[in-house]
């Protein structure tokens, strides 16, 4: 069905673009939430991902590539934003699979504020994290859609991981 809304956006429907932007607002949203702190700035990225989409449809060969190309889109204008601003990012919400797979016992979660531990990650490894474990994506998906190999998505899943896990460690003890 995306593939079909795809085709007529570049035939120029702009009603089935906007029905393929709809069908992956949510993802657009929680990218660019988890990588910037303002609202204003995640509606002015979706926004920019929107329109420099739109200018460019045109150019995707493959529908089937349609939501790595938008995502990869966000990902450049949230950096883009970033950079005019030089704030630090936001974190995730909601990081459950995260932390039953860093196999942490309840009652050190419990005393650690899981937010604060996902913004002492750099910004690349704090993507990768969002899009592995928050929007499901596979390591090969991931490589695509930053354009990096798939070794190393899964390398710094890891990293990531370690440095969460230590993370854990230190703040439970000083919180235990």
């Amino acid at each position: 069905m995306l593939d079909e809304l795809v085709n007529k956006a570049i035939n120029g429907d702009k009603e089935a673009f906007t029905n393929a932007i709809l069908s992956i607002e949510k993802d657009l949203y929680t990218i660019a939430k988890i990588k910037l702190k303002n609202d204003d700035d995640v509606c002015e990225a979706v926004q920019e991902t929107m329109i420099s989409t739109y200018n460019n449809i045109k150019k995707l060969k493959k529908t089937e590539y349609f939501k790595t190309w938008v995502i990869r889109i966000l990902i450049n204008e949230c950096n883009k934003i970033y950079a005019s601003k030089r704030k630090s990012y936001v974190s995730l919400d909601e990081m459950t699979n995260l932390k039953d797979d860093l196999d942490m016992n309840n009652s050190i979660l419990e005393k650690i504020d899981f937010n604060s531990l996902i913004q002492s990650l750099k910004n690349d490894e704090k993507t990768i994290i969002t899009l592995y474990y928050y929007l499901k994506y596979t390591t090969k998906e991931i490589s695509t859609i930053l354009k990096i190999n798939e070794s190393t998505v899964r390398s710094k899943i890891l990293r990531s991981k370690q440095k969460l896990y230590k993370k854990f460690i230190k703040e439970g003890e000083k919180n235990g």
